[in-house]
């Protein structure tokens, strides 16, 4: 066979560390990382197999720490043309989801980032997850990078025959033009069906000339690394049939398969049925809130880059934000995986700091004033509602006056949490079992309101088995007032409905009002209700909150009554349930945070308390996560026409290193 004759081969590795896994704290984690760095020790002394490579950031600083002779290796493979390092986002974002100015700075600084590590300016670049959409190829071609690696399946949504697609293909977005390769096969998926001699045997039996391979993923164990192993070794005894060969070569001295226009790609699994990426954001609305909380801090950075401040320590602050955010651009917390994602408490915790962090440090670069309170409405979640925004400079609150004037994202800007941070619990497609698992009709929101006819049962509480008088939990509140006065803010909402599930069929109007104070960690709510009826009814009414308060919600946090530490209730433990009779004030108490949440009421009240928890993955194992709890006082409430109920809430939140 000469060499015209041989097969060509692209052989890629693509690979990163999980974003909530340090190198020594897990197994999975270990044998992945050790198994890399004997990996490019293999192809480092393997000279006739060329390999392209793309690493993430976090995983290629973790080599570089942990084994002294990977970076020489990677130089010296470099360095000899037998290794391609691909370029990527610097914290591995879904770049569709994140804003076009964001997408080149990740570009820019991956890019900075092998130049300075390696000595090695990068041509290609490589894709989250390869998840595309068209405008990304205007992105690349401005970030200085010519081509990218993408799942075949795209080439045959776009109407080109399997068995016709190889080498590459031109596309372009306003004129700037990229090249796509297909990815012919991923080795994971040959892992699974052969062993590494079958597998040389299929790709030489393959009537394709050139062959694009990607391995993608972690390398989980011993016997992935074996195979792989096993599998560059007999390529290496096979090179009279197979020349392999780096991106960089085949784009430079070949030409285009033809031109093409790539569209996206249904290829999220979500409950086992192919999705197009972004219906994460549909399916989860707790997603879609950390995603618009990551473009509204976008856009106040970018705002205040534009600003082009002279002062050096107003240009640092920026530019710390700046970091911040793309830190939390990373694509873990955004979707549902085995490795990680959203359902992680600590991972979503851990992002809403950074972006909270972020939003501190652009207003602290551009307010002139320590103390201050603004409102604003918008369209926060772009559902087609506007939501009420109150900022002070020590706490946001995002309230939706079209689902019952709950608050979408509560921050306490001192400790860059998010309070609100919590989850619904869905069934997913991996729930195959019956586990005791309880799952939500609506989101779990903080604030949401319950009319109902009969006194619940704890188990009804947590079982979401309430028997309403209203047709639906989240009803659309009408705005009366939204006042910013000085150092104050206040919302006034109001609920005018017929309790439909009543016998009587009643009108009531419910007014529900916010409000805080700059400089204050405290918010102030209010509920008035007015029977609009002729006869005299009775019911119960629930404030729900869902609340979250730590990365880990364990038995050290604890609550207790009176403001009196001494005074634990029954059950303490925040991953216990219970029900607490007549009281009028509770507090939940993070010592290891210094974070206590106080919740008092001039009425009391019976509180259930209960654990908010879910099944779902981390690292390939199904795990039972707590993500928050519920704090849902209840009072009954009985009115003759057209007379008034009342009652008033305080929300404190206190951190012992904190003084407000």
């Amino acid at each position: 066979m000469t060499n015209n004759t041989k097969k060509k081969l692209l052989i890629g590795i693509q690979t990163f560390l999980p974003s909530i896994s340090h190198p020594n704290g897990n197994k999975i984690i270990e044998t992945h990382v050790e198994s890399l760095a004997k990996l490019i020790e293999l192809l480092n002394k393997t000279e006739s197999i060329k390999t392209t490579l793309h690493l993430g950031s976090s995983l290629l600083e973790t080599l570089d720490k942990k084994y002294p002779s990977f970076s020489s290796a990677i130089s010296n493979m470099v360095g000899s043309n037998r290794l391609e390092l691909l370029s990527g986002g610097m914290y591995e974002p879904l770049f569709p989801f994140i804003p076009k100015e964001d997408r080149q700075i990740h570009f820019m600084l991956m890019n900075r980032f092998l130049n300075h590590t390696y000595g090695y300016n990068p041509t290609g670049t490589w894709i989250t997850e390869c998840v595309w959409e068209p405008g990304l190829a205007s992105d690349i071609s401005k970030s200085r990078l010519q081509y990218t690696c993408l799942s075949k399946d795209y080439f045959t949504q776009a109407g080109l025959e399997e068995k016709n697609i190889q080498g590459y293909y031109v596309t372009e977005e306003e004129g700037r033009k990229i090249a796509l390769f297909p990815i012919t096969y991923e080795l994971n998926s040959l892992i699974s069906q052969f062993n590494p001699i079958q597998a040389i045997d299929f790709l030489q039996n393959e009537e394709k000339s050139i062959l694009s391979l990607f391995f993608r993923g972690i390398i989980s164990s011993e016997k992935e690394l074996s195979w792989l192993t096993e599998f560059y070794s007999e390529l290496n005894k096979r090179q009279e049939v197979f020349e392999t060969e780096l991106l960089h070569d085949f784009y430079v001295q070949n030409k285009p398969s033809g031109r093409i226009y790539l569209t996206t790609l249904l290829s999220a699994n979500i409950n086992n049925e192919k999705k197009p990426w972004k219906y994460f954001l549909i399916k989860y609305p707790e997603v879609n809130l950390l995603h618009k909380k990551m473009l509204r801090v976008s856009k106040k950075i970018n705002s205040a880059k534009e600003g082009k401040s002279r002062f050096k320590v107003i240009k640092e602050m920026i530019n710390k934000a700046q970091d911040l955010l793309l830190q939390g651009q990373h694509n873990s917390t955004y979707w549902d995986n085995p490795l990680s994602g959203f359902y992680i408490p600590e991972e979503r915790f851990l992002t809403y700091e950074k972006l909270i962090k972020a939003e501190n440090l652009i207003e602290a670069a551009s307010r002139k004033t320590a103390r201050w309170a603004q409102t604003s409405e918008i369209d926060y979640d772009c559902d087609g509602n506007d939501e009420i925004i109150i900022e002070t400079d020590t706490q946001n609150i995002y309230i939706s006056p079209a689902l019952g004037g709950t608050i979408l994202e509560h921050d306490f800007k001192p400790s860059n949490i998010n309070i609100a941070n919590s989850v619904s619990r869905k069934k997913e497609y991996y729930h195959t079992e019956p586990r005791g698992l309880t799952f939500d009709l609506s989101q779990k929101l903080n604030l949401t309101d319950h009319i109902i006819k009969d006194y619940p049962s704890l188990e009804n509480c947590k079982g979401n088995k309430l028997n309403h008088l209203t047709d639906k939990t989240f009803n659309q509140y009408a705005v009366e007032k939204i006042k910013a006065k000085e150092e104050s803010c206040k919302t006034a909402m109001t609920l005018r409905t017929i309790l439909t599930k009543h016998d009587k069929t009643p009108e009531i109007e419910l007014q529900k009002t916010i409000s805080t104070r700059a400089a204050d960690s405290s918010v102030h709510i209010s509920y008035t209700i007015t029977n609009k009826s002729s006869e005299s009814i009775a019911f119960f009414l629930g404030t729900e909150f869902n609340l979250s308060i730590a990365k880990i919600h364990d038995d050290k946090i604890i609550t207790f009554l009176n403001n009196d530490p001494t005074q634990q209730t029954p059950s303490p433990g925040i991953n216990t349930a219970e029900e607490i009779k007549e009281i009028n004030q509770i507090t939940i108490s993070n010592k290891k945070n210094n974070l206590d949440i106080s919740l008092s009421w001039n009425k009391k009240a019976n509180v259930f308390k209960y654990p908010i928890e879910t099944l779902s993955f981390k690292l390939n194992e199904l795990v039972k996560f707590q993500q928050g709890f519920t704090i849902f006082p209840i009072w009954e409430v009985t009115l003759e026409p057209n007379s008034i109920w009342e009652v008033s809430i305080i929300q404190n939140i206190l951190n012992k290193t904190y003084e407000g």
